[in-house]
């Protein structure tokens, strides 16, 4: 994804020992191919010049141009990887796009080429679903993000819930773009909330 970058202090810069760089106030910009773009503030953050990782802490915001889609970010610590492309925050996250909104124990971004951007959540509260879709909540122990195939794995206690139906079960697969559910393994439908 990043060919580029360059990371802005606004104060405070101090250097530590091994190649570490410590920061206050900064923001973070990366640039890819095409419109693909990063862009990270944070209170706090240190950069480690030789295992080329990034750490974001406090009132961490982030915006990702992918694809021609906008992607917003809140946390309160953030770790990126350059060498292998991945971003993490093990702490409590809000992920937004147009389409959904993610509240989670946890995130991680990675990127393959098989898979293209998948973003994992952990303990996860699913608050939009599609602006005109009919399932409008959702939450699972765990949900997979595929960017690229615009897909949702929902995996644990899945719930899908539209407003007067509920999908409960141990997996649900559910296609954006298309509005509809693909799959859910041992499923069980509420009808009439």
């Amino acid at each position: 994804m990043t060919t580029s970058f360059a990371a802005h202090p606004s104060t405070n810069i101090s250097f530590l020992s091994n190649n570490v760089i410590e920061f206050k106030n900064s923001v973070y910009e990366s640039y890819g191919q095409g419109n693909e773009r990063l862009f990270l503030r944070s209170r706090e953050g240190s950069v480690d010049l030789d295992n080329q990782v990034i750490n974001l802490i406090g009132d961490v915001e982030g915006t990702f141009n992918l694809d021609g889609k906008t992607f917003d970010l809140k946390t309160n610590g953030l770790r990126g990887n350059l060498l292998d492309k991945t971003i993490s925050s093990k702490q409590s996250t809000l992920f937004k796009t147009e389409d959904i909104e993610v509240v989670s124990s946890d995130m991680e971004i990675t990127q393959t080429p098989l898979e293209g951007i998948k973003i994992l959540f952990n303990d996860v509260n699913l608050d939009k679903i599609n602006l005109g879709s009919r399932m409008n909540k959702g939450k699972a122990n765990e949900v997979e993000l595929f960017l690229a195939k615009d897909l949702i794995v929902m995996k644990g206690k899945a719930v899908f819930s539209e407003d007067n139906m509920k999908i409960i079960s141990d997996e649900i697969h559910y296609d954006l773009s298309q509005d509809i559910v693909l799959k859910s393994v041992n499923s069980k439908i509420i009808n009439n909330l």
